[in-house]
C-alpha cells in the first residue's frame, strides 16, 4: 500500500475521532462495559485473521484495534498474506471469530475464492467475514456479496479507527450470539437425542410386554377353554332331559348362558392375541355372501321380538358368490348387532343393511354395510376412541351399555385385516351409525394373506353367534308377585339390571322374604317409596340412576330413610366399598358371593331392624329430648310427636288426618312407624294421647271425666278400657295411687 494511502487513512481518523469523540471519550473503558450476551467461547481471547496481501493494511489494523476488549477479552491477531496462506491456516485455528479480508491478492477474485471455501468447503457459517477492497465505487464485490454470505463490506478508506472498533465489536457481538445459539441448538439436540433413545427403548420395553401381555392373554385363554368345554358339553346334555322341573331347568339355562358368554370373551382375546402376533391369516371360502348375511342378522330376530325393537334387515336376496372370509365377516357383523341391541331401549329401532358396487367384476366388488341404531348415541370427543382396545364409553354403564370395550376393536382389527374400512357416526341421543366397506373376492389380497379352505355349509348358527347372543338373551320372566302388608314374611326388593342376577338372589332369598325386583337404580327408588320394603339390596352399576345414587337418595327420604341397603357390586377395591358405605349403605358384599352369606347378612340386618324398633317403641314419648335427635329417622319421630300432641285434644284427629299431615300415603306412614316403633298410626296416637293423660293426672290437671276430653277421647269407658291396658290401672286407681 502506498504512503499517500497511509496519511489520508490517519487524516480521515483524526476528523471521525474528534467528530465523535462525544459519544466514546475512552474506546477501551467503553467497550469492556458493554453488557452482552453470555459468550460459549471458552478461550480467552477472540481470534481475528487478517488476510491481505499489503503489510501496512495488518500494520494499522493492529495499531487501531489496540487495547480493544469485549467480554473482557482482546483480540489475538492471525496473519495470511493471501487466500492460499489463510487455507492452509483456518484448519488450524477454527475458533476464529472474525477475518477482515482483502478482495484482490494473488488472483482478482481470491478473496472471493477464500470465502467460498470457508462457507462450502469448510461448513463454517459461524465466523463473521468483513470484505474490504482498496477500489471503492468500482468493485463488483456489492453485487455478490450476498451470494456469499458476506456479513459487512467496507473501502479500506472507511475504517478508520473509530469504523474498526464498531465494526469489530458489532462482528464479535454476531459471532458470539450466533456460536451461543449454536451452542444452545447443539445441547437441545443432544436432550432430544438422548430423550428419543430413551424413549426408544421404552418403546421396546414396552413391545416386549405388550407381547408378555398377549402370551399371557393367549395361555390364560386356552386354559380357559377346556374347563368351560367341560362346563358348557354337560349343561347342554342336562337341558335336554324333558323331567327336569321349571325352576331347575331356569337355573340350568342361567349357567349355560353365562358360560357361553365367558367363552365368547375368551375367543375374543384369543383372536386379539393372534391379530398382535401376526398369525391370524383368512381363511376364504368360496359361496354365497348375502345369504350368510342375511343367516347372520336373521339370529338375532327372537332378541328383537324380546326387547321389543323393531328390527329391519334390508339385504338383496340375489346370489352373490365370491371368495369371502365367513369366520371374520360373522364375528364383525355379530359385534355391531351384538352392540345395537345391548345400546337400543325397549321400543327403539336397529336396521342391519347392505349394498354393493361394481357388479360386473365380483373380484373388484365391494359392499357396503351398515348398522343403525336409536341408543343413546357416543359424545363427539369420545368417537375417535371407540374403536381402541378396551375403550368404554365414560359412564356408559349409567345408560345400561357398558361392555369389555373388546368386540368394536377386534371388529376394526378384523376390517383391517380384510383391506376393509369402518368409521362411526353418532348423534348423542339419537343413535349410532357404523358404515362398513369390504372388497370381496381375493384380487386384492396377497397370496401369503390367505388360504382358501373347502367350502362349508352355511345354515344354522355358529358357537360365535350363541356366544354373543346369549349376552343379550336373557329370558323374560313374570317378577311380580302380590305382597300381603298382613304377610309376617319381611319384603326384600332386589336392584339390578341383569336378569340372571336377580333371579339367582330372588331364588336364594323366596324361603324366607317376600321379593320385589326392579331393573335399574330409578324404578327400584319408585318402588322403595311405594312398598316400603324391609330389605333394599342393589347392585352398584346400573342404568338410569346407580346404586350410588340410589342409595343417597333413599338414605335422605324419610319415608324409606330407615329401610337398610345392602350394596352388591364386581368392583372389590377398599374405596370403592368406602364410597358405598360413606352413601349409607349398611353392608357391602362383592361378587361371586355365597349364597348363604347373602341370606345371613339379610336376616342379620333386619333383625337389627327389630331392635331398633324396641329402642325408639320405648323412648317415643312427649317428652322427646330435641338437642339428641340427629338422623333422618329421629326428625321424622319428632316431627310426628308434634303433629300429635297439636292435635291431642282434637277427638277428630285420627289415621285419615294424621297421614296427609305426614306428607305420605297411608301404607306409607303405616310402614314407616312399624319398621321403626312397632307401631301403627293409630297404636301411636293413642299411646302418645295416653301418656298425655297419665301426665295429666299426675299433675292434678282435673278430675278423669276432664282429662279425658282434653287428650281427645269423647267416650269415658273406652279411655278408661284403654288406660288399664297401658298402665295395669283404671285412671280413677292411678290419680289416687299418684295422690298417695
Amino acid at each position: 500500500m502506498e504512503n499517500n494511502h497511509i496519511e489520508k487513512l490517519f487524516e480521515h481518523d483524526a476528523r471521525d475521532r474528534k467528530e465523535e469523540g462525544k459519544l466514546f471519550k475512552n474506546d477501551k473503558e467503553g467497550f469492556q462495559k458493554e453488557k452482552a450476551p453470555i459468550s460459549v467461547d471458552s478461550t480467552n481471547s477472540w481470534k481475528v485473521l487478517l488476510v491481505d496481501d499489503e503489510e501496512d493494511i495488518h500494520s494499522v489494523t493492529r495499531m487501531a484495534l489496540k487495547g480493544f476488549a469485549y467480554q473482557g477479552k482482546e483480540i489475538q491477531f492471525l496473519h495470511a498474506y493471501s487466500g492460499d496462506e489463510a487455507k492452509q491456516l483456518l484448519p488450524k485455528h477454527k475458533d476464529i471469530a472474525l477475518i477482515f479480508l482483502d478482495v484482490v491478492m494473488e488472483t482478482n477474485h481470491a478473496g472471493l475464492d477464500l470465502v467460498k471455501h470457508i462457507r462450502d468447503v469448510m461448513k463454517n457459517h459461524f465466523t463473521q467475514i468483513v470484505l474490504r477492497t482498496g477500489y471503492p465505487g468500482v468493485a463488483p464485490e456489492r453485487e455478490v456479496i450476498a451470494a456469499y454470505e458476506i456479513n459487512d463490506y467496507k473501502t479500506k478508506t472507511e475504517l478508520t479507527t473509530f469504523k474498526l472498533f464498531t465494526v469489530t465489536l458489532a462482528s464479535l457481538r454476531s459471532y458470539d450470539s450466533i456460536m451461543r445459539l449454536e451452542n444452545l441448538r447443539h445441547n437441545l439436540e443432544t436432550i432430544v437425542k438422548e430423550r428419543t433413545s430413551e424413549l426408544e427403548l421404552k418403546n421396546v420395553k414396552i413391545m416386549e410386554m405388550d407381547q408378555m401381555k398377549t402370551r399371557f392373554f393367549s395361555n390364560v385363554s386356552h386354559e380357559f377353554r377346556t374347563p368351560l368345554t367341560l362346563i358348557i358339553g354337560p349343561l347342554e346334555d342336562l337341558l335336554v332331559d324333558k323331567e327336569l322341573t321349571s325352576n331347575k331347568k331356569d337355573t340350568l339355562e342361567i349357567m349355560h348362558r353365562n358360560a357361553l358368554r365367558i367363552l365368547g370373551l375368551v375367543n375374543q382375546l384369543l383372536d386379539l392375541a393372534k391379530i398382535d402376533a401376526g398369525s391370524m391369516k383368512l381363511s376364504i371360502i368360496y359361496n354365497d355372501l348375502n345369504k350368510v348375511l342375511r343367516l347372520i342378522s336373521g339370529s338375532f330376530i327372537s332378541m328383537a321380538e324380546r326387547k321389543k325393537i323393531k328390527y329391519t334387515v334390508d339385504i338383496p336376496e340375489e346370489v352373490m358368490n365370491c371368495f369371502f372370509d365367513r369366520d371374520k365377516v360373522e364375528k364383525i357383523l355379530v359385534n355391531l348387532l351384538s352392540n345395537a341391541f345391548k345400546f337400543t331401549p325397549e321400543h327403539g329401532e336397529i336396521t342391519c343393511s347392505v349394498t354393493s358396487e361394481n357388479r360386473s367384476n365380483i373380484d373388484n366388488q365391494y359392499i357396503d354395510l351398515v348398522v343403525q341404531d336409536s341408543g343413546p348415541g357416543i359424545p363427539a370427543e369420545q368417537l375417535e376412541k371407540i374403536f381402541d382396545r378396551f375403550y368404554q364409553v365414560e359412564d356408559g354403564w349409567k345408560k345400561g351399555t357398558s361392555g369389555t370395550g373388546i368386540g368394536l376393536s377386534l371388529t376394526k382389527e378384523l376390517t383391517v385385516l380384510m383391506h376393509g374400512e369402518i368409521r362411526v357416526e353418532s348423534n348423542p341421543e339419537k343413535g349410532s351409525r357404523f358404515i362398513l366397506r369390504l372388497p370381496v373376492g381375493k384380487d386384492h389380497l396377497k397370496s401369503k394373506e390367505y388360504i382358501i379352505v373347502e367350502d362349508e355349509e352355511i345354515e344354522g348358527q355358529s358357537l360365535y353367534i350363541k356366544c354373543n347372543i346369549s349376552e343379550n338373551s336373557q329370558k323374560i320372566r313374570d317378577d311380580t308377585y302380590e305382597t300381603s302388608y298382613n304377610n309376617d314374611r319381611p319384603i326384600v326388593l332386589i336392584v339390578d339390571d341383569n336378569q340372571d342376577i336377580r333371579h339367582h338372589i330372588r331364588e336364594s332369598l323366596v324361603k324366607d322374604f317376600t321379593i320385589k325386583e326392579a331393573v335399574n337404580g330409578k324404578e327400584g327408588l319408585e318402588m322403595a317409596i311405594d312398598i316400603v320394603p324391609d330389605l333394599l339390596i342393589t347392585d352398584l352399576m346400573m342404568p338410569e340412576m346407580d346404586g350410588l345414587e340410589l342409595c343417597r337418595k333413599l338414605k335422605t327420604d324419610e319415608r324409606i330413610s330407615h329401610v337398610p341397603v345392602v350394596m352388591l357390586t364386581a368392583k372389590a377395591e377398599a374405596e370403592n366399598k368406602i364410597e358405598g358405605l360413606e352413601t349409607g349403605a349398611d353392608d357391602y358384599i362383592t361378587k361371586p358371593f355365597n349364597s348363604k352369606e347373602l341370606i345371613i347378612r339379610s336376616k342379620n340386618l333386619i333383625e337389627q331392624r327389630k331392635k331398633l324398633k324396641e329402642k325408639y317403641n320405648h323412648q317415643i314419648s312427649l317428652e322427646v329430648d330435641e338437642s339428641e335427635i340427629k338422623s333422618v329417622d329421629e326428625k321424622f319421630l319428632e316431627r310426628a310427636r308434634k303433629i300429635i300432641e297439636k292435635n291431642i285434644s282434637d277427638c277428630s284427629f285420627d289415621v285419615n288426618s294424621f297421614y296427609p299431615e305426614m306428607g305420605m300415603s297411608r301404607m306409607q306412614l303405616f310402614r314407616k312407624l312399624k319398621a321403626l316403633v312397632n307401631q301403627t298410626p293409630g297404636e301411636l296416637i293413642r299411646n302418645l294421647r295416653l301418656q298425655r293423660a297419665a301426665h295429666l293426672i299426675k299433675r292434678n290437671y282435673g278430675n278423669v271425666s276432664e282429662v279425658t276430653y282434653e287428650v281427645g277421647f269423647n267416650n269415658l269407658s273406652y279411655f278408661a278400657k284403654c288406660f288399664k291396658e297401658k298402665y295395669g290401672l283404671l285412671p280413677s286407681e292411678y290419680q289416687k295411687q299418684t295422690k298417695m
